[in-house]
């Protein structure tokens, strides 16, 4: 358990660990929008950026990228669906199964910007505390006076830290189930219930652990956010990066690609 780093917030001094909480929530939605809209230059730039940033935040990357690897049944299943529902009437690259080369296209590009997401996602919560988050949070809504800030905030920063108590249960019952050679049972049924039954008891048994400590240390959702203003560098951080998901996520790439390829067209038949 000590080895999974996905939704686990890692301690670190790197830029990005400084980088104000409320920069970085608003970068990560900046970047999750922009991605949607995005072609082959903006997603490759921008994995290009995520690459860059692993070793940046001195985040040990190859146990992150292992970790990552468990969302690929999730994606190939996206991509599966993808590619089926977005083949048009075009000739169909297997003889069995309606799937047309753009069909396919659309569907890679759809798991590309979805997997860029999933990490940009867990790059966020390994370099924010969510206790900064949860302050962010209440700053963000204190505009709003009809929401409960501080409540919402509570529940996604108990989202944050329960989701991967529940994965190091879930670890920690299957390698008990593993040494009791519960793995060897032919029938799936039983399997499932040795493995469900003592997660859902521990994951209950933690949830009111975290409601007695809450009480205990007298819980109040009228307190202020205890956030200072934001410094004018993590601001300048904050518009670089829209802008440039601006740029990316617009008509310009575009433009200038079909710009390059008619002056590469035209430098050929002047060759010619």
């Amino acid at each position: 358990m000590a080895g999974r780093l996905i939704f686990h917030f890692t301690p670190g001094d790197s830029a990005l660990h400084r980088w104000d909480a409320r920069c970085k929530f608003a970068g990560l939605l900046v970047i999750s929008i922009g991605l949607l809209y995005m072609d082959v230059p903006g997603l490759s730039l921008f994995t290009a950026a995520f690459a860059v940033s692993l070793p940046l935040s001195r985040l040990p990357w190859k146990e992150f990228l292992r970790d990552l690897r468990l969302w690929g049944l999730f994606l190939l299943f996206i991509f599966c669906l993808q590619a089926v529902s977005l083949s048009g009437r075009e000739p169909s690259v297997l003889p069995w199964l309606t799937v047309t080369k753009p069909g396919l296209v659309l569907a890679f590009l759809s798991c590309w910007r979805l997997a860029l997401i999933l990490c940009y996602a867990t790059l966020f919560t390994a370099v924010t505390r969510p206790h900064d988050l949860q302050d962010a949070l209440v700053w963000i809504m204190k505009p709003f006076p009809f929401l409960p800030a501080r409540r919402i905030a509570l529940m996604v920063s108990l989202t944050l830290r329960f989701l991967p108590l529940i994965m190091d249960h879930g670890e920690e019952v299957r390698l008990a189930g593993r040494s009791r050679l519960a793995h060897q049972r032919r029938n799936l049924l039983e399997r499932i219930k040795y493995f469900a039954l003592p997660l859902f008891r521990k994951s209950l048994l933690r949830a009111d652990q975290m409601a007695l400590a809450l009480a205990a240390r007298g819980y109040d959702e009228d307190l202020p956010a205890r956030m200072g203003g934001i410094p004018a560098r993590h601001l300048f951080g904050l518009a670089f990066l829209a802008a440039l998901v601006v740029f990316f996520a617009g008509p310009v790439p575009d433009i200038l690609a079909k710009e390059f390829l008619d002056f590469m067209e035209e430098v050929r038949r002047t060759a010619a």
